[in-house]
């Protein structure tokens, strides 16, 4: 059962991986439910609860973070309430019509887009467009720090 555990768990791993640089999968949930799905075939007393604890609560952190990527990064960068909300609203319509990487460009032009019809000059625009593109960017990176932090606290308790 314990070979069974660790290939169902790196299966959902890598997919998860791929979910989180390709955002069309929800790569942090699927790398906690294969954590859940190889706790269970090895058994919950021989994997343990707080290692599921810790998943689930690295799992609630990604989603924070990835919400949390647009509004930061075009802040810092001088963005004002409609680039905020045209980085978020962006990066949704980027990722629906361009997937895998659409994310990225429809944060930056939804900020640059939102800004200038709010008035802002095209410079501002910019910078705040960069700023929502380098917070999805992050965003995306500390995803795949959580989904490593996963195998980290799984693999131990497998093998």
């Amino acid at each position: 059962m314990t070979i069974l555990a660790v290939v169902v768990f790196s299966l959902t791993l890598l997919v998860g991986v791929v979910g989180v640089v390709a955002p069309v999968l929800p790569g942090v949930p699927v790398a906690a439910l294969g954590a859940l799905l190889a706790a269970w075939i090895v058994g919950f007393e021989r994997f343990g609860l707080m290692p599921l604890i810790y998943v689930a609560a690295l799992a609630v952190l990604a989603q924070v973070v990835d919400l949390a990527g647009n509004w930061v990064g075009a802040r810092v960068y001088g963005a004002g309430r409609a680039g905020l909300w045209g980085g978020v609203l962006g990066s949704l319509a980027g990722l629906l019509l361009f997937p895998p990487f659409g994310f990225l460009l429809g944060a930056l032009l939804g900020a640059v887009l939102f800004e200038l019809a709010a008035g802002r000059e095209l410079g501002e625009a910019m910078r705040a467009g960069l700023g929502a593109f380098v917070g999805a960017l992050g965003g995306t990176l500390a995803k795949v720090l959580i989904v490593a932090a996963i195998a980290v606290v799984v693999f131990p308790r497998l093998l």
